[in-house]
């Protein structure tokens, strides 16, 4: 479970599940900080870091040989959507069977998963 309070500044919030800490804010019309990320950066940040973990799992598993890579991960918040745009980057060359390991770890990890079905926020 992960709890957020507010704190400091207006829009300034400490979130931790227990074990740790992180901030966030955001500033609207000139109110508010630049303490943290900002909520829509911390959902893309659990994308991003979720893929990674997930990449890392997958080459363990099936023993894909990847050189270093890094996970962009952007939401553009549409009228009608929300789209994630995920790109993983790589500091050498993939092959193939690789790349392909990489695109299933993607679409299989967790915060994909999840972020793919309806969301219901209910409020008790």
């Amino acid at each position: 479970m992960v709890k957020a309070r507010r704190c400091g500044d207006r829009y300034g919030v400490e979130i931790t599940n227990g074990r740790n800490r992180v901030v966030s804010d955001t500033c609207k019309h000139g109110i508010g900080g630049d303490t943290g990320m900002r909520p829509h950066e911390l959902l893309e940040s659990a994308l991003a870091a979720c893929i990674c973990i997930s990449i890392d799992m997958a080459v363990q598993r099936t023993g894909a040989n990847l050189p270093p890579f890094a996970v962009e991960a952007a939401v553009e918040r549409l009228d009608d959507e929300t789209n994630f745009t995920v790109q993983v980057q790589f500091d050498g060359v993939v092959s193939d069977a690789d790349q392909k390991v990489v695109r299933v770890a993607t679409r299989e990890s967790p915060v994909a998963r999840t972020l793919c079905k309806p969301v219901r926020v209910t409020l008790v």
